[in-house]
């Protein structure tokens, strides 16, 4: 299958060809987030058929177009768990990208950084995207002890699937068992209501 048809399929099973019209522009995020879908790909011998549909490697710390990481994120999702199976396959990259970060040599350095506290964790995550992501906003609030709400706003990366995985395996890297729910308002904004 080459990249083309692997795009047009993937729009038979998700949005992404309206959220690619409604991405702005000037959206852009580093390139390190493209590695994780190699690296995850990679681990489910997938990579070489990905890296001949997108041969390109981007730098971990330039800016690409959050479109390209979108087109990427979703054909890559798609080879994991099946094209009717998109959101399950972003959800999982999401999810196995904090696992294989926190066990590769620059995770285990970035684990002695960030806390191992639930709460200063999240706060550290949320700073860390203000880095790596040019559009969209995040409010996190602590409402009780063992709670988290994260709300997001203008956030076209499938909040309800590759961010909430994300959100489970940030807590997996803990060896926290956690409950999340997600309510979406709309395609790109909701919230994350998170207990452990």
């Amino acid at each position: 299958m080459t990249r083309e048809e692997a795009i047009e399929e993937v729009y038979r099973h998700c949005d992404l060809r309206q959220r690619l019209a409604a991405v702005p522009p000037s959206a852009k995020m580093r390139g390190a987030f493209f590695h994780s879908i190699d690296r995850v790909l990679g681990s489910a011998g997938l990579g070489p058929r990905f890296e001949a549909m997108f041969p390109r490697r981007p730098s971990s710390v330039l800016w690409y177009p959050m479109s390209e990481f979108l087109v990427q994120l979703t054909v890559g999702a798609s080879m994991l768990s099946g094209f009717e199976n998109v959101h399950e396959g972003m959800s999982e990259i999401g999810r196995r990208n904090a696992v294989v970060v926190s066990s590769s040599l620059f995770g285990r350095a970035l684990l002695r950084i960030l806390s191992r506290d639930p709460k200063k964790l999240l706060m550290q995550g949320a700073a860390v995207r203000r880095q790596c992501n040019n559009v969209g906003v995040w409010d996190l609030s602590f409402p009780e002890p063992g709670q988290a709400v994260l709300v997001a706003r203008e956030e076209y990366l499938y909040f309800d699937s590759y961010l909430l995985g994300a959100a489970y395996g940030t807590f997996d890297t803990l060896g926290l068992p956690v409950r999340i729910e997600c309510v979406m308002d709309d395609p790109y904004n909701g919230r994350h209501a998170l207990s452990w």
